[in-house]
């Protein structure tokens, strides 16, 4: 349990209510946890059950109960292919449950309930990240960096930035976006976005200028991992124009290739759910 990273090791202690100090080291963390999880009486099929229906979920912290394996490794034991065969059951069998299990209640987030989910979905230490290293929202103020630590009570991050390994930069939590996977939704022509351009570790301006070409992940590896992102589609390179980057003889933007994994949003539509989530509760009228 030492070697869970740390927001691993808080996400457990949160939910389990563990008395610890979230500012304890990793050490002491990894030790709480393993002493709680010797005294948890656990079903390995519902367990293996619901981690991948959250994992496909997206964090989907549903309260009911995940299917059993079993359907998916019956439907799959007479079909060929082995283990792809058990990957696509496995798939369904999720995406079943998803929909099934998924609901709306009509109430925007609270703020504690933000905070939670900020945390849980906060980037890992030694992940690579976007982050914002000015006061400013001009262009090319996101620069390409590495996490060293996420402080879960403040909700602030230790960066480092690539080009400059001897400065350690401490930034607030909307000053860091973790980066692109390729099987976002959002790659379409047309789209804002920010990329890397070519031969720098600057984030800038961009719209996407050519629709993207999806291609199916053959591996969980080429898939961002595990068995919920195995096979989905993929983008692996976006043909952008950036902001401000016109031939001074033509007059014309050229068109730019860049890996998927350094194409993010805007800032706003990364962070939108802190402004755009919608209340919608009946006002009381008594």
């Amino acid at each position: 349990f030492r070697t869970l990273s740390t927001s691993t090791q808080l996400a457990y202690i949160g939910h389990y209510g563990i008395p610890i100090s979230a500012e304890a080291p990793p050490s002491e963390l990894g030790v709480a946890v393993a002493q709680h999880f010797e005294t948890v009486d656990v079903n390995e099929e519902q367990a293996i059950g619901g981690f991948l229906a959250r994992l496909e979920a997206g964090g989907n912290d549903d309260p009911h109960p995940p299917p059993s394996l079993n359907a998916a490794t019956q439907s799959s034991s007479s079909a060929s292919g082995g283990m792809k065969a058990l990957s696509a059951a496995a798939d369904q069998l999720l995406a079943d449950y998803v929909r099934s299990s998924s609901k709306f209640d009509g109430h925007a987030l609270s703020p504690a309930r933000r905070k939670w989910k900020r945390r849980k979905f906060a980037a890992n230490q030694g992940d690579q990240v976007a982050a914002k290293v000015t006061r400013t929202d001009e262009n090319g103020s996101w620069i390409l960096a590495y996490v060293l630590r996420f402080y879960p009570e403040s909700e602030t991050y230790d960066v480092q930035d690539e080009d400059d390994t001897s400065k350690l930069i401490r930034l607030p939590w909307n000053h860091v976006m973790r980066l692109s996977t390729g099987t976002e939704g959002w790659f379409e022509k047309g789209a804002r976005v920010m990329a890397i351009f070519p031969e720098t570790t600057s984030f800038y301006r961009a719209i996407i200028s050519k629709q993207p070409a999806w291609t199916s992940g053959t591996s969980a590896e080429e898939s961002a991992g595990g068995v919920g992102n195995a096979h989905k589609p993929r983008v692996k390179e976006v043909i952008l124009k950036f902001e401000d980057d016109e031939d001074q003889e033509s007059g014309k933007t050229p068109h730019r290739r860049v890996p998927s994994r350094y194409v993010i949003p805007l800032p706003q539509q990364y962070f939108y759910e802190d402004e755009d989530d919608v209340d919608l509760t009946a006002p009381n009228t008594v």
